[in-house]
């Protein structure tokens, strides 16, 4: 008795364990399957408020697309080649004719007031920099164009070449095929077998034979028109491969044509960077020049009061001018002694206060 309540104990002990370790209910529904659109929330039962979900963060939100059906910009690889070089040039062309205007501006501006020549002329000069810039930079574009134009025809040419050897061997092989068939000896061997015994290995050989008379009559009569066509299709191919030469030579000219004279701008440029400089200068020395012409004319020599001249006259510091006699006499001294320094110090000692000379 007393064992069977001990196992009676141990079994419930064991299934409380088990209840204890089950997870405890929860109201949140599993996740929906892939593809199945989640249910919506069970309504609160309890009465209080749900609480608000906090505003979604405006940089992490959701943005519309894009609109994806504006125009865009055609890429050069798109844009075909006479198009973009007749863009290139219509460009340029409106872009040259801003900078006429400019420099008739500057025209008139110089020719209304000969003054403003010093100074249209630098600005004209960097107008035409400008102008042959540009004309640098369009033609080494176009030049690239062309260049790459010619590239892509000599590829055609290739194929053309290609397709022409194509056709070539096509009549090689069709001269070839009816050199080998003989009709004649296919008409001799099917001749030879019909009067042999009846035998399925006969049958076999005069089936062969004339499956092979066939296509020997059937070449006969499409071989001048396969002939035919295949010689049409060379012939015409070679026209077509000689007007793409020619086009790829006119298109390698126009290239080195583009590349000239990108070439003589940057040479102009380098002219005119020459010239503009020694307008510089000029307009620099020229300033000079006019702030010295006018300091010339305004200035004005400081010389002393009266009082100090009298003061050192007085003094005897400051030296009396001779007169006409002295220097007469200074020069009759000179002549006779030829002793100058002799005479010039006879004079001043004449000329001296005391000396009996009037000051």
């Amino acid at each position: 008795m007393k064992p069977a309540l001990i196992l009676t104990f141990l079994v419930c002990a064991l299934a409380g364990v088990a209840l204890a370790q089950e997870p405890a209910p929860s109201n949140v529904p599993p996740p929906p399957p892939p593809g199945v659109a989640p249910p919506p929330p069970a309504p609160d039962t309890s009465g209080a408020t749900p609480e608000a979900s906090p505003p979604a963060n405006p940089e992490t939100a959701e943005k519309p697309p894009a609109d994806t059906q504006g125009a865009r910009e055609t890429p050069l690889d798109a844009e075909p080649f006479d198009a973009r070089v007749h863009r290139r040039l219509e460009e340029y062309n409106q872009r040259r004719a801003q900078r006429e205007v400019e420099m008739n501006s500057y025209a008139e501006a110089s020719g209304s007031d000969p003054g403003l020549e010093r100074y249209a002329d630098p600005r004209k000069v960097q107008v035409e920099l400008k102008d042959e810039l540009d004309r640098e930079q369009t033609s080494e574009q176009l030049a690239n164009d062309y260049a790459e134009q010619a590239r892509e025809v000599l590829s055609k040419e290739q194929a053309v070449q290609d397709f022409i050897a194509k056709r070539q061997k096509t009549l090689d092989d069709l001269s070839k095929q009816n050199a080998t068939v003989n009709r004649q000896d296919l008409e001799v061997a099917l001749a030879n077998l019909a009067r042999q015994p009846d035998s399925p290995e006969v049958q076999a050989q005069m089936r062969d034979i004339d499956r092979r008379l066939s296509e020997a009559e059937r070449l006969d009569k499409d071989l001048p028109a396969c002939r035919s066509r295949a010689q049409q299709e060379a012939a015409g191919a070679a026209g077509e491969l000689a007007k793409l030469n020619e086009l790829e030579q006119s298109y390698e000219k126009e290239s080195k044509a583009f590349a000239a004279d990108a070439l003589s701008a940057h040479n102009n440029r380098l002219g005119l960077a020459d010239r503009l400089e020694y307008y510089l200068v000029r307009a620099q020395a020229e300033d000079v020049l006019e702030q010295g012409r006018k300091a010339s004319q305004s200035v004005q020599h400081l010389s002393a009061s009266p009082a100090v001249d009298k003061t050192l006259n007085t003094s005897g510091s400051t030296p009396v001018p001779r007169s006409d006699a002295d220097l007469e006499q200074l020069k009759k001294c000179i002549q006779q002694s030829g002793d100058v320094q002799a005479c010039h110090e006879k004079a001043r000692q004449e000329q001296q206060p005391g000396s009996g000379k009037p000051l």
